[in-house]
């Protein structure tokens, strides 16, 4: 049993697969079950409203077969009145008794032939022809005792009906209508009883197919409930694992900036630590060098003019040697910053990028001077330091714009120039400036773009947090 359970599971599963899932297939089930509800119901609806007709048809012949022997007891008591009386007054009475008796059998022969057919017709018919054959004959005898006492015969009216055949005959009729009325009686009885079968199994049919549909729609919404609660805690599922996922990639941005931040702060140690050396070392020696040489050019001046001539040459270059290592120096770490702040070390270093290349210099910076953490105010020198630098070497440029505006939460710089500008695209990520400007800004949670066409200048945009200890991805 278990076997053939397991069995029949699988092939509902099979087609329920084939016709598109469970749920489909239920509702296809619940559409022919109520189909075929509706079919059968309306069957056995057609044959109760047959049997319906056959059984007011049966009651409308035992209802014209009892009037039949009402008025053939209404035709006998209007002739003997007649007879007793002599009174005309009893006539009508009899003519409308014996009028409503024919009318009887005519309707009795006329909705026979609607309900019967063959051989239950031809039976039916011959007992309603007995009965019309009866009611004639004593039609006749009735009649002619009538007629006889008329024409003033009334002693041979009194002898026909002192004979008895019309009793007899009269009794004949009753035991025919009598016969009749059993027979459709019985007829009638069996008619209900078929009924009742009838609207039992149509009621069993629709109560049948109701709980079948019942149950299937129960079935179904129960399969969507069940569906919807997996759905339910699939989402849930996944709604913690993208919290989860999302949480982590939070964590391991949070750890990346925090690199990046860690890795500028190093950059920026390293080269603050090689300009100090370069500054303390190299420039000592390179001052060592200068003196020293100074003073062999006055040793050797009055005996060896060409060798003090050659000495002063050397000075130069040891005077342009000094000059290459301050402005190393500088570009390595803005000393300037850290002795007079980074609003004067800003302006004064776009001053002089300006007026070494002859640009003229639209400066534009926040009134005030306020103040700036320490990574943020590198990042910006280092930015334009970067786009300085690049329109001094590229641009071809004869006016700048540097314009550097500051709010509660940004400070935003705008660097323009009007030289010749580049195909930013053809550039990629190869270039280090650049690269290194975007790195920087994105690090701490910026904003950073370029927009550059050839013969059109060059565009910088940098939007830089104040706050980037309260920055979060």
């Amino acid at each position: 049993m278990r076997d053939f359970i397991d069995k029949l599971d699988a092939a509902f599963e099979k087609i329920s697969l084939r016709f598109g899932g469970k749920n489909i297939l239920l509702l296809a089930l619940a559409l022919l079950v109520a189909m075929l509800t509706i079919i059968v119901s309306d069957y056995w609806i057609v044959k109760i409203q047959k049997q319906n007709a056959r059984i007011a048809l049966v009651r409308s012949h035992i209802f014209e077969a009892n009037q039949l022997k009402e008025n053939l007891f209404r035709a006998e008591s209007a002739q003997r009145a007649y007879l007793i009386t002599l009174d005309e007054g009893f006539a009508l009475p009899f003519d409308y008794a014996i009028n409503n008796a024919r009318k009887s059998i005519d309707n009795m022969q006329t909705t026979m032939a609607t309900m019967l057919s063959g051989d239950a017709l031809k039976a039916s018919l011959n007992a309603i022809q007995d009965m019309s054959s009866s009611l004639e004959a004593k039609t006749a005898e009735m009649t002619l005792t009538l007629n006889l006492v008329k024409s003033g015969k009334i002693e041979e009216a009194k002898t026909i009906v002192k004979l008895g055949d019309g009793l007899d005959e009269a009794e004949k009729l009753v035991s025919l209508s009598e016969d009749f009325i059993n027979k459709e009686t019985q007829t009638l009885s069996n008619l209900e009883e078929s009924r009742k079968r009838t609207i039992l199994l149509t009621r069993i049919a629709i109560v049948f197919g109701s709980i079948i549909l019942i149950s299937l729609v129960v079935i179904v919404i129960s399969q969507q409930l069940k569906e919807l609660s997996i759905r339910g805690e699939l989402h849930d599922k996944l709604t913690a694992e993208n919290e989860r996922y999302e949480n982590e990639i939070k964590k391991q941005r949070k750890l990346l900036y925090s690199m990046a931040l860690d890795h500028q702060t190093d950059s920026e140690r390293e080269r603050q630590k090689l300009a100090r050396d370069l500054h303390d070392e190299l420039g000592s020696i390179l001052t060592a060098a200068k003196m020293d040489i100074t003073w062999t050019m006055k040793k050797v001046s009055e005996h060896y003019p060409e060798v003090t001539e050659k000495l002063k040459k050397t000075n130069k270059y040891l005077d342009q040697g000094i000059e290459f290592k301050r402005q190393v120096v500088q570009d390595l770490h803005p000393s300037m910053i850290a002795s007079f702040g980074f609003w004067p070390a800003i302006q004064t270093f776009i001053e002089e990028v300006a007026a070494r290349n002859r640009w003229q210099l639209n400066l534009e910076l926040p009134a005030g001077e306020p103040q700036l953490n320490e990574t943020i105010s590198l990042i910006a020198y280092r930015v334009i330091q970067e786009s300085l630098n690049n329109a001094s070497k590229y641009a071809k440029a004869s006016e700048v714009s540097v314009h550097m505006l500051q709010d509660e939460k940004y400070l935003k710089i705008e660097i323009t120039d009007n030289g010749v500008g580049t195909d930013l695209e053809s550039l990629g990520e190869t270039t280090h400036g650049l690269s290194g400007m975007r790195h920087r800004v994105l690090a701490i949670g910026g904003h950073f773009e370029i927009t550059s066409k050839s013969g059109n200048g060059m565009f910088t945009h940098a939007l830089l947090p104040l706050d980037i200890d309260k920055y979060d991805y």
